[in-house]
């Protein structure tokens, strides 16, 4: 029931937001950015360009006035935005560019610097489309239903890239 009490305030905060409350936007900023920016860093495997597609989202959220009125799942919607930010983004670069994923990994404790760098060198390794639906499931806690809207994707394929990418984390990792 929380993720519906969760729902109904980011509705009302989108409300406030499409009636000119310019501080709704700072309330949704705090309750979404960290998972967004998760997303955008799964998807780009840059810290710099997950903060880049996070402004986008919000910057076109701010922009959006009545049609907010719509969103029924605002978590979701917010996920979407950034997805096609990132697809706009990769169709605007002649050559893709190459770092491992920067950033702190959920869960990952200070003393544990040698997994962590593993974790995201094996993040890292996976094709894009299952490095995403791993983050978006583990770390953001969203179903492969959710998922798969925000892809464009059926829930099937979402499963699958999901499976396909824990088998090969496993072999990353050296686990069965």
């Amino acid at each position: 029931m929380d993720a519906q009490r969760e729902d109904r305030r980011d509705r009302e905060l989108l409300r406030q937001l499409a009636g000119g409350d310019a501080a709704a936007i700072g309330s949704l900023y705090d309750r979404h950015a960290t998972a967004l920016f998760r997303h955008g860093l799964a998807l780009s495997g840059h810290a710099s360009d997950a903060e880049d597609l996070v402004q986008a989202t919000f910057v076109k959220l701010a922009a959006r006035g009545p049609l907010l009125l719509g969103v029924r799942r605002p978590a979701s919607y917010m996920h979407r935005m950034l997805h096609a930010e990132w697809i706009d983004l990769a169709r605007h670069r002649a050559v893709a560019r190459e770092e491992s994923i920067e950033g702190e990994l959920p869960g990952v404790q200070p003393g544990d610097a040698a997994e962590a760098l593993d974790v995201r060198r094996a993040l890292a390794a996976l094709p894009e489309r299952q490095r995403e639906v791993v983050v978006l499931h583990v770390f953001n806690g969203l179903s492969f239903r959710e998922i798969g809207r925000i892809a464009g994707v059926s829930t099937f394929t979402t499963a699958s890239r999901y499976r396909l990418a824990i088998d090969r984390l496993r072999l990353l990792l050296g686990e069965r």
